[in-house]
């Protein structure tokens, strides 16, 4: 009986099976692959955000005395090849692994075991808080399987921001005061935390800059922590300098500032270089400790307790969401959404300028995602899968379980309001208000963002109407039609 485990480029947690189970004499697959690195036309930073981070965990394997077999990009063509190859070289007879956040990499494990009669056993996966069997559970007990409903559920069963079953403050959701635009002036935003890069970091900026030339990003303006070490650090600056006034400003947006008071923990959460338990653990900390307000605690932790874990239920009971497509349509996104011929493109001032900073960084906060880019797509028509590809090639945080449900499902209406209890949509006012895009709200009213959207509920008046939330603005839609 020889025994291995396999850890993907999404799982490198402390507490990975493979590190907790595994006797020193086991081996330990990891596998750079080519067919998956160019599967899009993934951001640079992307790329250089995993294969760094895969390659620090490989040596923080070996400094805990496990024998690794590590296979790096230039060395192979397929993941499933190269990974069959080691199982019969090695003798392999049981291979174990973490259960995957997406659905694909668990289908070929499943069927390379077969085809190699070699036993196998799937633990759960660390990365989240929420059992697959669990969410399914609750989901079926919900005919209307709604966030807020899942959020409560969680927050109840965990205890988190409980007291004697009631929500701390006596409320369950402090969203309403977390919507404030940032003040004209008296704040300041907090700089990024930067760190230099390792030589395992070092090495592949050169390598992702040679092979994948045309990808969007420039690899020398690589940024994000790659290892446990800058990753912790990454959280408590989010939590010593940022955290207090996420809540309030947790929906404002700014020209020229990628970042707020957001933490930017999602690109390492989801690799597990930070798992959501450890990020919870330390923010509720510093809130008992005081100085961090109730509106900011709950929201930070609705974000990560409820809506995360609840886009990857989702995701798992949903595998015909990434077909969905509600309103039918086929035009697909233009080439230059990817390069910087963008720049030569008539587009309203928030899109190029969130553009700009997503080329830059592959990141933007949650509000420019969905009310800037999302928004945008959705007004223009454009085939919800192509949008899904577009935010799956350029955001160092995308993966294919978080990607479909929040693109397909919350951004584009693509499932007709399963997951989203309303159409994210607006024109001009809603930007204006909460990101001083132009000059003032008259120039807002004229703009296309404000053109497109009511064109877009005066078409679509049958496929919303039905929508309880869209009623009032139908209406309106209604009557400046017949002006």
């Amino acid at each position: 009986m020889k025994t291995a485990y396999i850890v993907l480029g999404d799982q490198l947690a402390r507490n990975h099976p493979a590190i907790s189970e595994s006797q020193n004499n086991n081996i330990i697959i990891m596998i750079e692959a080519y067919d998956l690195c160019s599967e899009m036309n993934y951001h640079k930073h992307k790329l250089i955000l995993v294969l760094a981070a895969m390659r620090n965990y490989r040596d923080y394997l070996v400094s805990l005395g496990k024998k690794v077999i590590y296979i790096e990009l230039a060395q192979t063509i397929s993941f499933r090849q190269s990974l069959e190859e080691i199982l019969l070289q090695q003798g392999i007879s049981d291979l174990n692994w973490m259960e995957s956040s997406d659905s694909s990499p668990q289908k070929i494990l499943i069927e390379l075991c077969d085809k190699l009669k070699i036993n196998y056993k799937v633990s759960p996966n660390v990365g989240f808080l929420t059992s697959t069997e669990e969410f399914r559970e609750w989901y079926g007990a919900h005919k209307k399987p709604l966030m807020e409903s899942f959020y409560r559920w969680q927050r109840k069963r965990t205890g988190i921001l409980v007291v004697n079953g009631q929500p701390e403050g006596e409320k369950w959701n402090y969203d309403s005061e977390n919507q404030r635009p940032l003040p004209t002036k008296g704040i300041v935003v907090p700089s990024l935390l930067t760190q230099p890069n390792n030589k395992n970091t070092q090495d592949v900026i050169k390598l992702v800059e040679k092979l994948f030339p045309a990808n969007p990003g420039d690899g020398n303006n690589f940024w994000l922590p790659t290892n446990f070490v800058t990753s912790d650090a990454w959280l408590q600056d989010f939590i010593d300098n940022k955290l207090s006034s996420f809540g309030t400003y947790e929906d404002a947006s700014k020209a020229n500032e990628a970042f707020l008071f957001h933490s930017v923990l999602s690109p390492l959460i989801n690799i597990d270089l930070l798992t959501p338990d450890m990020v919870i653990k330390s923010a509720l900390a510093a809130y008992y400790k005081g100085g961090i307000p109730l509106n900011s605690i709950e929201g930070f932790i609705r974000q990560i307790l409820g809506w995360r874990e609840y886009m990857h239920g989702m995701y798992a009971e949903m595998p015909g969401l990434i077909d969905a497509n509600y309103f039918g349509f086929t035009k697909q996104l233009e080439s230059w959404w990817y390069d910087q011929s963008f720049e030569q493109e008539q587009l309203p001032i928030p899109v190029k300028s969130v553009l700009r900073t997503v080329h830059r960084y592959g990141y933007n906060h949650h509000i420019e995602r969905l009310m800037v880019l999302g928004n945008w797509f959705l007004l223009n028509e454009y085939d919800p899968k192509s949008v899904y590809r577009w935010f799956s090639s350029m955001y160092v945080d995308a993966y294919e379980w978080v990607m479909v449900p929040n693109v397909q499902g919350m951004s584009q209406y693509a499932d007709g309001g399963i997951i989203a209890t309303k159409p994210y949509i607006s024109g001009g006012n809603y930007l204006q208000k909460m990101g001083k895009w132009w000059l003032n709200l008259d120039e807002a009213r004229k703009s296309d963002y404000n053109k497109l959207y009511w064109a877009f509920l005066i078409k679509h008046e049958e496929k919303l109407k039905n929508n309880f939330r869209m009623g009032m603005v139908l209406k309106l839609a209604k009557k400046m039609e017949q002006k």
